[in-house]
């Protein structure tokens, strides 16, 4: 009983206890009511009133900055300065120091007035970003022109500006949509150069008159690896590089006469828009022209059905070539028309006929001619004649004859022909283009070719006209199939070689007919007939 007293006992105290410490901490945490203090107003000075927050402390980008002082210094001229160097990276107005800056503005005024001191790259950029925004100029056309000009005057020392300019000046030409001349072409395709350009010089190189490839070119557009094949890295590398892209222009030629469609009309791709970043690598305001414009492009060079054919040709054409240097081995599957198969065969047996000529034409020794033992020898012919001329149109009794005494060099050297042959003393003749010609030769060759041209259209009149004997000999001599030693022969007695006579004779053939009438060593089959009809 006295336990549970006490315990409860204890409890209420517990209790007691509790309730004043809470009541004690509310009067602890009250606070004296404090007076409302009066509003108040703050007064700006005059001057905090007018500053444009949006203005005044917006964000100004490098390139801005760059043209406001451009626009600053746009026709400020400068003195004669001397010359400092500069090399920045993205170089600008702020990274000059005052001499630099006199100097550049120096130069900037010769440049404009059409005088290129040398000068540092960095100058260089300074002044084409600054045609870039339009400092300095007063139509977009001027722009163009003086940004090409610059280009053109320092390019030869700093290669490097062909990498930019190309770029920009393409970029400056959309932006206004300026019509002007495309720059010359390039005959390799730099790795650096946009999709963009690469494609323009593609579709200019397809549609030229004739087709204009260079072997560079014309490699990144096969699908093999020709520079890994046997027979280019063996003996066939030049021939392969110097025909290849001709054979590509033949066909383009043969197909745009015989279907009416060059090759790039035959494999047309289709047009595709591409997004075009505006003046990269330059110091450029996008708030000027934007950041970016819209392009079409002809996407030639990924094109596969062109890719294709093209390939086919440049295998077409290393196999005709493998055949012609006696390579063994052929490559397999190929495929392209049997007409453009002979086209390219025919071309190049012509062309390797060709070369032997000119290479047997380079071991024939050139003849030194005296010029002054020629006219010594001109001098004495022409007496001689005079004094024969003589002798025939006033004839002497055969006393007044024998008492007549001829110098002693030329009775020993010539004769008195008889009174049936020396009705007319004539003399061999040299003719340049016909070789030695015996008398009455020439008479006659002149004759048999205006008795044949009456009956033949303009064209082969000065054929024949043209024509010596030696070279009707041989063209009969084709027609007869006689061997090797009587066409050598022929040659030889005209002084000259099978080979040459054949050339000679073809060359003339294709300046009036624009053929050839030989064809290796036969008569083309197509003039046989007719050739045989004139000669006989």
């Amino acid at each position: 009983m006295n336990e549970r007293t006490v315990r409860h006992d204890g409890m209420m105290n517990s209790q007691r206890r509790t309730r004043e410490q809470l009541t004690f901490a509310e009067i602890e945490l009250e606070q004296p009511e404090q007076k409302r203090a009066e509003p108040f107003v703050v007064i700006p000075e005059h001057g905090g009133r007018e500053v444009d927050w949006g203005q005044n402390f917006r964000y100004v980008s490098r390139e801005r900055q760059f043209v406001e002082q451009a626009r600053e210094l746009e026709w400020k001229g400068g003195e004669a300065a001397e010359f400092i160097p500069f090399h920045a990276y993205w170089p600008t107005y702020e990274q000059m120091q005052p001499g630099q800056l006199r100097w550049y503005l120096y130069w900037r005024g010769e440049v404009r007035s059409g005088r290129y001191p040398d000068t540092d790259l960095s100058y260089l950029f300074v002044y084409l970003y600054e045609l870039i925004h339009g400092i300095g100029i007063n139509e977009p056309a001027e722009g163009h022109e003086q940004m090409q000009r610059v280009w053109l005057a320092y390019r030869e020392r700093y290669p490097k500006l062909d990498t930019y300019v190309r770029e920009w000046l393409y970029d400056y030409g959309l932006v206004f949509g300026l019509h002007v001349q495309p720059l010359a072409p390039l005959q390799k395709l730099p790795r650096n150069l946009s999709a963009e350009l690469k494609e323009l010089e593609w579709k200019r190189r397809f549609t030229a008159e004739p087709l204009a490839l260079t072997w560079d070119m014309l490699r990144t557009m096969i699908d093999y690896d020709v520079e890994k094949s046997r027979f280019y890295t063996g003996q066939g590398r030049k021939d392969l590089q110097a025909y290849a892209p001709k054979v590509v222009a033949l066909v383009d030629g043969y197909l745009s006469k015989s279907e009416g469609v060059k090759l790039l009309e035959r494999f047309i791709p289709r047009v595709k828009k591409v997004s075009r970043p505006l003046f990269r690598t330059a110091v450029y305001d996008h708030e000027l022209y934007g950041r970016d414009v819209t392009v079409s492009v002809l996407p030639i060079s990924t094109h596969l059905p062109l890719r294709s054919y093209v390939t086919q040709l440049v295998r077409l054409t290393e196999n005709k070539l493998r055949e012609l240097s006696g390579f063994r081995g052929k490559l397999r599957g190929i495929t392209v028309e049997s007409s453009v198969e002979q086209l390219v065969a025919r071309f190049l047996h012509k062309e390797f006929e060709q070369r032997k000529a000119e290479e047997a034409r380079a071991f024939v020794p050139k003849v030194k001619i005296n010029t002054s033992k020629l006219q010594r020898i001109q001098w004495e012919s022409d007496e001689v004649r005079d004094m024969l001329t003589t002798e025939v149109q006033a004839p002497v009794s055969n006393e007044s004859r024998e008492e007549t005494a001829l110098p002693a060099k030329l009775s020993k050297a010539s004769k008195v022909p008889d009174s049936e042959q020396s009705e007319s003393l004539q003399q061999a003749e040299l003719d340049f283009e016909r070789g030695w010609m015996e008398p009455g030769e020439a008479e006659h060759s002149e004759a048999a070719a205006g008795e044949i041209g009456t009956e033949l259209p303009e064209e082969w009149r000065e054929v024949f006209a043209r024509l010596s004997a030696a070279h009707l000999k041989m063209l009969s001599a084709l027609l007869d199939g006689e061997d090797t030693a009587v066409r050598l022969g022929i040659a030889e007695q005209a002084g000259s070689m099978p080979e040459l006579l054949l050339d000679e004779i073809n060359e003339i053939a294709m300046e009036y007919i624009g053929d050839l009438l030989v064809d290796g060593n036969e008569i083309a089959l197509e003039y046989r007939e007719e050739l045989r009809s004139l000669l006989s």
